[in-house]
């Protein structure tokens, strides 16, 4: 380095120096900043005092929700189908719910068999009538023997302290106890074979952290094996943490389908919360768990379905299905669906019979968590239906708005979550469903699903299909209210189904089978 840029870089280290001196100078004359205390370790963090898009539970309000996407000129027509509207059906039906509850039952909801599902059929009846549809009817299904919880507790107790838990349900078809059960409490996390490992089960209450499958009807304890492993070592009782932020009671079988009953001891749930707390009294020394079920097996039960049509110009028919059981609430699962169902029915009751190419056969179907036994029906029983069917629409958890996992709290956003998606047809099909999808906003998945679920899932194969489904982490549990079903999201599907209904009706049936028998032209 040559003399001359030595002192060059000598004197801006100097100016440097000087302007650092002066800032720390000025800086000392100010007041002290007031700082807040850190919080504790594990302690939640304040929310802030504005909270301009929450109601007063803490939940997305309606109009905060991203609009529709603006209708172009030729899309004018599908205008009708309005999200305010059909909110109100999603309310409405989600009344029949807390009728149920209000009712004293513990077990609650749109129960397959009870008189709440026969109320929901009564309301979807009326509704068909009124719009106009003809033929309306019922088709009665008999179920087998039903389980029902009748009463339950579960306190754990360490010392001189007790703790009791708000969301503690049984698991669904669970045993009985048979009495009271005093055990021992063992924490084994996830359940692996590692969580495993070491620790002695036998004859006592094992406590284990789990959580929805995505895409699945089960749960990651199962998957994991925990189930099986904690039964075949001699488990008495399981106990499922439901693994997600805040505290939810959640009605879930411990087998691999949501109503399983391959499990031979007695299950229960409780939030995340509440199982956190227990968690921590295991940590913190010995624990006995107390607990009580009573169920019972009801017999000669009923469920039915609701038909309606709209007649059209031929022979053919297209299929809307959307199922009426549900748990709580049940706004998600299934109230939602059946407004998009209504709504349909409603949209095309205003075109003129002489302008619909196709019947289209309306059906809020029965015993959804039991069976589904509307799906073999059309299958073995109305073949001549099913041969005559241009398109079947499973109308089924249609719009949930979007979660985050953040910090402590399962956050809601302002978006509808995307959703999974399946289609049975030919390539023309196909672009008819996914256009309609883009026009109105409707975000899906990037892969297909490789079948329908629930009411298509005996038949999904065996004519045209389509479906859309969100599965998220307030499925089956207290929190699927219709604050979380968003009014712009069930219209955007509701005019989605509409324009592809009005797409397939352009095409002969020969046109919308898939090139290949059992395939997807994808």
């Amino acid at each position: 380095m040559t003399p001359a840029v030595t002192r060059t870089a000598h004197l801006l280290t100097a100016i440097v120096l000087l302007a650092i001196g002066a800032a720390l100078a000025v800086d000392a004359q100010q007041p002290a900043r007031p700082t807040s205390p850190a919080p504790a370790p594990g302690s939640p963090r304040p929310a802030p005092s504005f909270q301009p898009l929450l109601d007063p539970a803490g939940l997305i309000k309606e109009d905060a929700f991203l609009p529709a996407t603006p209708l172009a000129p030729a899309d004018r027509r599908y205008i009708d189908i309005s999200g305010r509207q059909m909110k109100t059906a999603v309310n409405d039906i989600v009344a029949i719910s807390r009728r149920s509850r209000d009712d004293g039952n513990k077990y609650w909801g749109r129960i397959a068999g009870t008189k709440y599902e026969q109320m929901t059929g009564d309301l979807i009846e009326a509704r068909f009538k009124s719009i106009g549809l003809t033929d309306v009817h019922r088709q009665q299904f008999d179920l087998q023997p039903q389980w029902f919880p009748l009463d339950w507790s579960l306190t754990a107790s360490s010392g001189a302290k007790t703790q009791t838990f708000a969301t503690v349900l049984p698991a669904l078809s669970s045993v009985p106890t048979d009495g009271e059960l005093d055990l021992d409490a063992v924490w084994v996390g996830l359940g692996t074979a590692a969580d495993f490992a070491g620790r002695d089960v036998r004859g006592k209450a094992v406590v284990f952290h789990t959580m929805l499958a995505p895409g699945e009807m089960g749960q990651s304890a199962v998957f994991e094996g925990t189930i099986k492993r904690a039964e075949d070592a001699g488990a008495r009782v399981l106990i499922g943490i439901w693994g997600y932020y805040d505290n939810y009671a959640v009605w879930q079988s411990l087998g691999r389908t949501v109503y399983s009953a391959d499990v031979k001891i007695p299950g229960f749930w409780v939030g995340f919360e509440d199982g956190k707390r227990l968690r921590d009294q295991i940590a913190a020394g010995p624990t006995r768990i107390k607990v009580r079920l009573g169920t019972e097996m009801r017999p000669g039960l009923k469920t039915q379905s609701v038909y309606g049509t709209l007649p059209g110009k031929t022979d053919e028919s297209i299929i809307v299905l959307a199922h009426m059981d549900g748990w709580f609430d049940a706004a998600l699962d299934n109230a939602s669906g059946l407004s998009v169902m209504l709504a349909l029915a409603e949209h095309f009751a205003k075109i003129p019979q002489a302008e619909r190419r196709r019947s289209i056969v309306f059906v809020g179907t029965a015993g959804h968590h039991v069976g589904s036994p509307n799906s073999p029906y059309l299958r073995d029983q109305r073949a001549d239906l099913i041969a005559k069917t241009a398109l079947m629409i499973n109308c089924e958890h249609i719009a949930a708005a979007q979660t985050l996992n953040w910090n402590t709290h399962l956050r809601e956003a302002t978006g509808v979550d995307p959703r999974r998606w399946f289609v049975n047809g030919s390539r023309k099909m196909f672009d008819i469903v996914l256009d309609a999808y883009r026009t109105f906003g409707v975000n899906i998945v990037g892969d297909m699903d490789p079948g329908a679920s629930g009411e298509m899932g005996a038949i999904d194969r065996i004519a045209p299909s389509l479906q859309l489904i969100h599965s998220p982490e307030i499925k089956h549990t207290d929190h699927d209210v219709p604050e979380i079903v968003p009014a712009v999201g069930i219209e955007a599907v509701a005019r989605a189904y509409a324009k592809i209904i009005d797409g397939v009706n352009t095409l002969d049936r020969e046109a919308l089978l898939p090139t290949q028998p059992g395939a997807t032209g994808r």
